[in-house]
């Protein structure tokens, strides 16, 4: 059973519940058997090892006939051990919204960690998400003819990879600083990824070390 240290229900869904009970049931006995579809124990653990920590996969499980879960969840995984991994729940919607108000308790599909055992069998495939294995930076040279041309307080548009929440980040504000020779800019953000923040928020960027996929003058 996957052991959920949040509330399960924000995460699988309430229709989860009882069978997650039943497999809690069901691995005491021993564990259970391998179902239809999924990747074995020692498949899983492979894959696993092969992909690596602080990567960003999907996950796709499988019900008892077989049949693949609608939408996959999306987790970094955090820890790796003998026996199962762990992995922390990725909702970007989820933790911009919390950066709005620390009082936030619940938004519509749940955060947290899940450690996900091999010997489970319900798991049908993991599959690096596509933002880890095929983001692509904008050239630097051209990030800095842009920044040079671009006036202070002059309204923008910025996509970027964030790191710590595991996605990329669109969004709308103004350019408040920028040093050309030391490669560096801060941009303040009204709109991140459609979501309109009620306190507009600062983020420093160092060309040489973050990710800028792009960015470009609101006209």
């Amino acid at each position: 059973m996957h052991r959920n240290k949040i509330d399960a229900i924000n995460i699988f869904g309430e229709s989860r519940l009882k069978r997650n009970f039943l497999d809690f049931l069901k691995k005491k006995d021993g564990g259970g058997k391998v179902r239809p579809g999924a990747l074995t124990p020692n498949e899983l653990k492979d894959l696993i090892k092969s992909i690596g920590n602080k990567k960003k996969v999907n996950i796709t499980r499988v019900e008892y006939d077989g049949t693949p879960e609608d939408k996959p969840v999306s987790v970094q995984i955090v820890d790796i051990r003998d026996e199962y991994f762990t992995g922390k729940v990725i909702n970007l919607e989820r933790s911009i919204k919390q950066e709005m108000d620390d009082k936030l308790v619940f938004v519509k599909g749940g955060g947290g960690t899940v450690d996900f055992y091999y010997k489970d069998g319900d798991i049908k495939s993991i599959e690096q998400d596509i933002d880890e294995s095929i983001i692509e930076q904008k050239n630097e040279e051209v990030l800095l003819e842009i920044l040079d041309a671009l006036d202070l307080e002059e309204s923008i548009l910025i996509s970027f990879y964030d790191r710590t929440k595991g996605g990329v980040m669109n969004g709308t504000g103004r350019l408040i600083a920028k040093d050309i020779e030391n490669k560096t800019f801060k941009v303040e953000l009204n709109l991140i990824n459609d979501i309109e923040l009620d306190t507009p928020k600062t983020f420093d960027f160092d060309l040489e070390k973050d990710s800028i996929l792009d960015l470009e003058v609101v006209i």
